[in-house]
């Protein structure tokens, strides 16, 4: 008895627990690292960008601080400016630069790692080292040879070239091993492992050396993995902190929806948290047919809008897997070759020595989530055409717990009793549809 008495006060006491407040310094950093509106995009190299940041922020990448872990990912634009497509090529390039970011943080959270040394030595230091056997009657040349000469003069010659093989010069070519020293490291690298709560905090596009590149900065830390637990759970979270109407955070102008991939976490006017989440694409027009132009830019859209509901998704559950493998080392080998002309059987040997130095990597990382896309709203759409040409479309979603609760009342909604008149059903769509899209509920 005395123990259910116990666990029931535990129950009340939970279900009567206080929002936790956080500090509003750290609400006001969320905040302005993820207000769009207020970012000075001036063009830098990455390396200048990610050491800038940490010291603006007093940060040291991987490294937890005041309950937050800050990592950094990169990935090169395959497209030049120029190119009608490249509004694509940064939405891919952004995508490999978050992997390469997730995959720093698997590594580092999962990863076990094996090493393999091998050393190799062989010598033939024999009195007949340098001296070839002689090639056995019948061999495969021969053999070929005992045909073509059926053919005579102009027509064997012919026969050669038309199978792309020189007449003058003709060999069989023999090589023997004389010394050989080869040493091989393999190291790999495995990780598998589930994420959730990982924040894109600032990316950034830089040119360099003829090449664009991106950038990207994120950070995972207690209160995300919550938000995120809350989100996969449907339930309201706990988390609270002053924030502003969240059509704030985004950019003024469509021109600076360009510069914004991925999900920002922010807090709106009523304190509660809120992923924002940046869809990006683009599309070339068609010059003779402007309703093909339509299609495809609506097509664009789309393709924007799945890309932000799939980060909204990976932010509430991923799992990532990662294999590196990696193999290196020297080999020094001293041979010699012996040619046979098949024309006249006289020989040639050739002593060589090659060192070569061995740099191999191999790396794969896959990644996989799934989950609910109910409470995700879409804020806004926009199109820009930039300064190259280039055509960039884009959406803005975001998911809200409100968002989440008005679609499960809209979705529960009892049904209208067989008395009511066609004018009072007329009247109950119009206040539903009224309350659905009222803009408290984003």
């Amino acid at each position: 008895m005395k123990k259910i008495l116990i666990n029931s006060l535990i129950l009340v006491g939970f279900l009567y627990a206080k929002p936790i407040e956080i500090s509003q310094n750290d609400i006001n950093l969320q905040n302005e690292l993820s207000d769009a509106n207020q970012k000075d995009i001036s063009p830098q190299s990455l390396d200048d960008f990610f050491d800038e940041f940490a010291q603006k922020y007093n940060i040291e990448y991987s490294q937890t601080k005041d309950g937050k872990t800050f990592y950094t990912g990169e990935a090169e634009v395959l497209l030049k400016e120029n190119d009608p497509e490249f509004a694509k090529a940064l939405s891919v390039a952004y995508q490999r630069a978050i992997l390469n970011l997730q995959r720093n943080f698997i590594k580092d959270a999962f990863g076990r790692s094996a090493t393999e040394r091998i050393s190799k030595y062989y010598a033939d230091n024999s009195t007949n080292a340098k001296e070839f056997e002689e090639l056995p009657k019948g061999g495969t040349m021969e053999q070929i040879f005992g045909k073509l000469t059926q053919l005579v003069g102009a027509k064997l010659d012919a026969a050669l070239k038309d199978l792309g093989v020189g007449v003058e010069g003709l060999s069989e070519e023999r090589k023997k091993t004389l010394l050989k020293d080869e040493f091989i490291t393999k190291i790999i690298i495995n990780a598998a492992g589930q994420m959730s709560g990982l924040v894109p905090v600032q990316s950034i596009i830089t040119h360099k050396n003829g090449a664009y590149r991106i950038g990207v900065v994120a950070v995972i830390s207690n209160k995300t993995r919550q938000i995120a637990r809350d989100m996969a759970l449907g339930r309201e979270s706990l988390i609270k902190g002053k924030g502003k109407n969240i059509m704030e955070y985004l950019p003024k102008e469509n021109a600076g929806f360009v510069n914004e991939y991925g999900i920002r976490l922010v807090y709106d006017e009523n304190g509660a948290p809120v992923i924002l989440s940046y869809g990006h694409w683009g599309f070339v027009p068609n010059a003779s047919d402007a309703r093909i132009t339509n299609r495809l830019e609506n097509a664009s859209k789309e393709s924007a809008l799945n890309q932000a509901d799939a980060a909204i998704i990976e932010f509430i559950n991923l799992n990532v897997s990662l294999k590196d493998e990696q193999t290196t080392g020297d080999s020094f080998e001293q041979s010699i070759k012996q040619s046979v002309s098949v024309n006249d059987g006289s020989t040639e040997e050739i002593e060589s020595t090659m060192a070569n130095v061995i740099d191999k990597i191999n790396q794969q990382v896959k990644t996989k989530s799934s989950g609910k896309i109910r409470g995700i709203r879409t804020l806004k759409r926009w199109s820009f055409t930039a300064e190259n040409g280039v055509e960039h479309t884009g959406v803005v979603r975001a998911y809200s717990f409100a968002n989440l609760k008005n679609t499960n009342e809209m979705l529960h909604q009892k049904p209208n009793s067989q008395g009511t008149t066609s004018k009072s059903s007329g009247e109950k769509v119009q206040r539903s549809s009224n309350i659905v899209n009222n803009i408290d509920d984003f």
